[in-house]
């Protein structure tokens, strides 16, 4: 390996402009004082001083290619690079039935604020790289850890703040199905007090999934915790699907946790005052990894991860409704693919707002045509960007 080194060494040496660079560090006062330090003597060689700099390049490497986080920060940057992600199926405006198709009510929830959209879409966009540079120090400190506010990006504190928020609102509402009606009526005929009493497992049978990323799983447990207090542990878990993983390329959308693990419950939300410790038990106990199949991967485009979930969908014959705590591109592109083509709804064009919550109807006709019905939509809270932008005005 030295020999390999040196020769390496003795090409570079060669270069004219490196090789002045060279002579200029060994002629510093500063780097001969440690040199006489270090190896006991002033005088080093061009190519001794880049034999060692390329020795030591390569053991840091080394090293750090034995921490699952580095070589997750190397597939991340090849993802960023090579990633085509917003694949996605194509909307149609084809004949369709709704008559005479399957149905399943689908409840959307979206994640609260996480660290990534703190840093990087909040603020002043001059305040942004004094709040990047402080988040890089920070990350700094958890290179060890399998923690990090850029990779797999927890809830901020304003995105705790936000899943609470829906969880008072969830709390606070009536009782739904009071005049007798059945949570398996489609959601069109349900009201916001009977979405909520399913959400809350009050009634019916309900399943509840989630992103594999942390910050989609923290805000369905902050929200939820009612129900994930008094429901069966070995029942009732919320199942961690890749399906559901965010569609774009940046490193916020990937996973620290590896295929068929259980994800570690992010350090600050372990600290929350009075859910701390709620939150950690949460996650050792109401998390199903049966379908987390670790990271999404290059070939695995949103098209294929729509078509895996809706797969998935329209086999739990026994669900009245689905929860999904996921991501706003997520939603944005399944609303765009499954409304019809020519439908102008606002779903198709608009983020869900953090912590939002969306309900609707999803119908799957002759032929596996998969269809959203639009006048099924029904917003349960705060609803979309737009609007929530509008009740923070009124």
């Amino acid at each position: 390996m030295l020999a390999w080194l040196n020769s390496i060494g003795r090409a570079l040496v060669a270069q004219p402009h490196l090789a002045r660079v060279l002579k200029d560090v060994l002629a510093n006062a500063r780097f001969q004082a440690l040199a006489a330090a270090v190896i006991g003597r002033t005088s080093v060689t061009p190519i001794e001083l880049l034999s060692s700099f390329l020795a030591l390049a390569t053991a840091s490497l080394f090293l750090l290619s034995l921490l699952p986080k580095a070589r997750l920060v190397c597939w991340g940057w090849w993802y960023f690079c090579a990633s085509r992600d917003k694949t996605t199926q194509k909307a149609t405006d084809s004949d369709f039935n709704y008559s005479k198709a399957q149905r399943k009510t689908v409840i959307f929830i979206r994640h609260g604020e996480s660290e990534w959209n703190q840093v990087f879409n909040k603020g002043h966009v001059l305040s942004r790289p004094f709040k990047l540079v402080w988040a890089l120090i920070k990350e700094a400190f958890m290179i060890f850890e399998p923690d990090s506010l850029f990779i797999d990006s927890p809830l901020s504190t304003k995105g705790q703040q936000q899943a609470w928020e829906l969880l008072t609102f969830l709390s606070s509402q009536p009782e739904g199905f009071q005049d007798g009606r059945l949570p398996s009526l489609p959601c069109s005929e349900l009201d916001q007090a009977d979405i909520v009493s399913i959400m809350r497992g009050d009634v019916g049978e309900s399943i509840v999934v989630s992103s594999i990323l942390r910050r989609s799983i923290s805000t369905g447990m902050l929200a939820l915790s009612t129900r994930l207090l008094k429901t069966n542990p070995k029942t009732d878990q919320i199942q961690l699907m890749t399906s559901l993983q965010e569609i774009s390329r940046n490193v916020d959308t990937l996973s620290l946790t590896p295929a068929r693990m259980t994800p570690q419950v992010p350090l600050k939300e372990s600290k929350m005052k009075q859910m701390g410790d709620l939150m950690s038990y949460f996650y050792k106990t109401r998390l199903s990894i049966m379908n987390n199949k670790g990271n999404k991967t290059l070939k695995m485009k949103a098209k294929h991860r729509q078509i895996e979930f809706t797969t998935w969908l329209f086999k739990q014959n026994k669900a009245d409704a689905i929860i999904v705590s996921g991501h706003s591109l997520w939603f944005r592109e399944f609303f765009k693919s499954y409304l019809p083509k020519g439908s102008s709804h606002e779903a198709k064009t608009t983020k869900m707002a953090n912590a939002g919550v969306v309900a609707f109807d999803f119908y799957k006709g002759e032929g596996d045509v998969l269809r959203i019905k639009p006048e099924s939509i029904q917003v349960i809270y705060i609803g979309f960007e737009g609007k929530a932008r509008k009740n923070k005005v009124a």
